[in-house]
């Protein structure tokens, strides 16, 4: 069986649904797809406290460009 993202997710969800149906239809390969899913989940995870260290980064700077160009003399 090919696992892909679409087979376990809605966008960054994990939908249970599809998870328990593919559990049930291939339980031989419950691990497996348990590791998988755990992986996903571990990986969209890194990537969104990533993606908001950046944001928070990004949103200091402009404030201090703001500050710095927008203060009257």
């Amino acid at each position: 069986m090919e696992r892909k993202t679409e087979h376990f997710f809605d966008w960054d969800e994990v939908n249970m649904w599809k998870v328990t149906s593919m559990l049930q239809q291939y339980p031989a390969q419950r691990e497996q797809i348990l590791q998988f899913v755990m992986e996903k989940i571990v990986h969209k995870t890194e990537f969104r406290v990533k993606k908001e260290h950046i944001k928070e980064k990004y949103d200091h700077k402009m404030q201090k460009l703001y500050a710095e160009y927008m203060k009257e003399e």
